[in-house]
């Protein structure tokens, strides 16, 4: 259970990043926030965001324009969607094994 609510947090965070991206598109000087998921070494799943380096195109008065790429931020958040969508599916296929199983048992006593 800890994978899967380890899941839901990372996608969570990962969505939360690209919405900022998103959200800064027109911000001057902005520099996006890069997220990635990784598997951890005792099970779940490890996020790690930076401050991408890329500069954005020069807009003049000495700055640049955010170098957030739009496609990417979206291609993201449809990855997030599908991670929760996979977690929870996840989350109810074990409460009805679970429900089965205490079904079982309760029918043997």
């Amino acid at each position: 259970m800890n994978d899967l609510l380890s899941a839901l947090t990372a996608n969570s965070i990962l969505l939360a990043n690209a919405s900022s991206n998103v959200a800064n598109f027109n911000t001057r000087d902005y520099k996006s926030i890069a997220t990635t998921i990784t598997s951890g070494s005792a099970g779940g799943l490890n996020v790690n965001t930076s401050r991408t380096t890329t500069p954005g195109v020069p807009i003049g008065d000495s700055h640049v324009s955010s170098n957030v790429e739009l496609p990417q931020e979206f291609c993201d958040m449809i990855r997030a969607q599908r991670g929760f969508e996979a977690a929870l599916s996840a989350i109810s296929t074990r409460e009805d094994m679970l429900d089965d199983l205490m079904d079982v048992l309760s029918d043997t006593e």
